[in-house]
């Protein structure tokens, strides 16, 4: 009989697991503060639980984990690449990024992604499958463990685009979030997407306990759809009229991610672009370090990025520059990479969302 995983089931899911065992609710409660608050790795450390229901646990269930492909080394910045293997031999990638500040990690939604973006390497693999909302949570209970750690952020900016995994991202992130659980802050969780309207849209509607970031790189349609093919299906006036409405519903600044890329975003016309694009929207600019990804493309010069951010200033837009972590060990923005290239459906994924 195939065991049931426990990690990624919900509170309520949790009570009708402890009732088809024949016990009362009050015990998948039991159950769900010791998986997520108590982070307990085993049925034997739940002391309140009768012995002979722990056993009865054990025979049906496995609270879950992920392999460790490799051992995570800690580069001269303090952060460590994690490389787990899912129980069907495909792996994901998590960073942790100690004093980022807070202790942050990095987790990855899907094996892959599909939305072929030119300047990350996870692109070049194409998309594999979705994580389920455990394996994401998993990311983050495993690091914690390995790290010795209690994480106070968490993002989901590397492998795969959260939006094109909605319902598990969203079950994910409520489960990091809630104060009976894993209680982390949904001011310190952040969702990135390169803009997936409907996605936008939908989670405007459902408002996950979490903030979201866009991935933005370009300020006019035809550059920005030479690096993120999704901008032709959803071009910037139609994304910046979703974010419009995005921020007058939350109330929150949008913060838009910008990695810097030489004579192609870092003109001072794309400081005008962005003014235009911008009005309306409290926002604010996470300039990013391009890095080595076999792109072709050339990173902006300290010097470029530093005029760049003083005419930001100038017209008003608030900007900071995103520290680069890990680069020695591909670690850093955009280069997490776990499997040889895949073919993936010829369905667009901006269509199956």
């Amino acid at each position: 009989m195939k065991k049931k995983i426990l990690i990624g089931l919900t509170r309520e899911e949790l009570e009708s697991f402890a009732q088809e065992l024949g016990e009362p609710a009050f015990r998948g409660r039991q159950l769900y503060t010791w998986l997520y608050q108590k982070r307990a790795a085993d049925f034997e450390e739940m002391s309140d639980l009768p012995a002979a229901w722990r056993l009865k646990l054990a025979e049906v269930s496995k609270i879950g984990t992920l392999g460790l492909s490799r051992p995570a080394k800690e580069t001269r910045d303090g952060s460590q690449k994690f490389l787990f293997e899912l129980s069907d031999g495909l792996r994901v990638e998590s960073v942790y990024l100690p004093d980022s500040p807070g202790e942050t990690v990095c987790i990855s939604s899907q094996v892959g992604c599909a939305l072929g973006c030119h300047f990350c390497a996870t692109a070049k693999m194409g998309l594999f499958r979705s994580l389920t909302a455990g394996e994401i949570v998993l990311q983050v209970l495993e690091v914690e463990g390995h790290c010795q750690t209690q994480l106070t952020n968490v993002v989901f900016m590397g492998m795969g685009e959260p939006l094109h995994n909605y319902e598990n991202v969203v079950a994910a992130v409520r489960l990091l979030a809630d104060p009976q659980g894993i209680g982390l802050s949904a001011r310190r969780i952040t969702v990135s997407t390169v803009g997936l309207v409907p996605g936008i849209e939908r989670w405007m509607k459902d408002d996950p306990p979490a903030k979201l970031a866009i991935s933005l790189h370009a300020t006019t349609d035809e550059r920005r759809a030479e690096l993120m093919p999704v901008n032709k299906a959803y071009p910037l006036e139609m994304l910046f009229k979703t974010l419009r409405r995005f921020a007058h519903v939350t109330k929150d600044p949008v913060t838009f991610e910008y990695i810097m890329i030489e004579d192609f975003n870092d003109r001072e016309e794309d400081v005008d672009n962005l003014a235009n694009w911008l009005k309306n929207i409290p926002a604010k600019m996470n300039l990013i370090r391009l890095h080595p990804t076999g792109s072709g493309l050339k990173p902006s010069s300290d010097e470029a990025i530093d005029r760049f951010m003083g005419w930001l200033t100038e017209a008003g837009i608030r900007s900071t520059l995103r520290q680069s972590r890990g680069i020695e060990d591909e670690a850093a923005c955009g280069m997490l990479f776990t499997q040889e290239p895949f073919k993936p459906t010829k369905v667009r994924a901006w269509e199956r969302t």
